[in-house]
């Protein structure tokens, strides 16, 4: 039986290697990155009308995947799902506008911040009787399920919140008079009235405490470095900058 105990103990040798790979040596090796997104988030996730996923975000993950030498693959995954999705090894890395919470930090890795931004609440353009989240109290208030929005409206007393899978079902909620408000990020809300004639924007809080961050398993710290270093260098070249105007406009403005 001792002939069998070479290549019993290399196998098992080889097996733990494998097992052993970091996620980034995965990475390189098929020469490819998986990001996770949600895809109902202009500007900065959606589909184009030719039903291309773009945004601010996808081409940031471009760049990162660049920066790392392999190509960007997106999933485009339901919000209320991605989470398991990535811990599951579905995917590599989400890139979803994710704010960066200390609840989050607890299961999940997150880079440096990438961007920054406040919650938003916008509502019928007759609606008068809202101006700010003061207001909020008495009101329904229509969320995307597990934003920093819905947790935002959540810690409000006397706030009523109807929670949605999407972001699109709660203006509708808004729009239909179903709910008095929508609260979620300023860069989609922005976004979103162009699109919406009938609302408007009252108010924003919580201003700059949003600040979105590139989401990986607990525990990935070799990804979580060469993420902050492409960051790093993507932001040194002016890359970001060009990004940032192509979905926004002028820096700053």
């Amino acid at each position: 039986m001792k002939r069998f105990l070479v290549p019993v103990v290399l196998a098992v040798l080889l097996v733990g290697s494998i097992a052993l790979a970091s996620t980034l040596e995965e990475i390189k090796a098929r020469g490819k990155i998986y990001i996770g997104t949600d895809a109902t988030y202009p500007p900065m996730e959606f589909h184009d009308e030719s039903g291309e996923i773009v945004g601010f975000d996808i081409d940031l993950g471009r760049a990162i995947a660049e920066e790392l030498g392999v190509e960007a693959v997106f999933i485009d995954t339901a919000w209320d799902g991605i989470f398991p999705a990535l811990d599951a090894g579905k995917f590599d890395i989400i890139i979803s506008s994710t704010s960066i919470t200390e609840e989050r930090l607890k299961s999940k890795e997150m880079s440096d911040p990438y961007y920054v931004t406040s919650q938003a609440i916008a509502v019928r353009k007759d609606n008068e009787t809202i101006k700010g989240p003061e207001d909020l109290k008495g009101k329904i208030v229509a969320v995307q399920i597990g934003t920093t929005g819905d947790l935002a409206v959540s810690e409000m007393e006397g706030v009523t919140v109807k929670r949605f899978d999407t972001i699109d079902k709660a203006y509708m909620e808004v729009l239909n008079g179903r709910a008095d408000a929508v609260v979620n990020d300023l860069s989609e809300v922005a976004y979103r009235m162009k699109m919406l004639p009938d609302m408007k924007i009252v108010a924003t809080f919580r201003e700059g405490e949003e600040k979105y961050g590139v989401t990986m398993r607990k525990g990935d710290v070799e990804l979580l470095a060469a993420i902050n270093e492409a960051l790093r260098r993507i932001k040194a070249s002016g890359k970001y900058d060009e990004i940032y105007r192509k979905w926004f406009g002028e820096l700053g403005k």
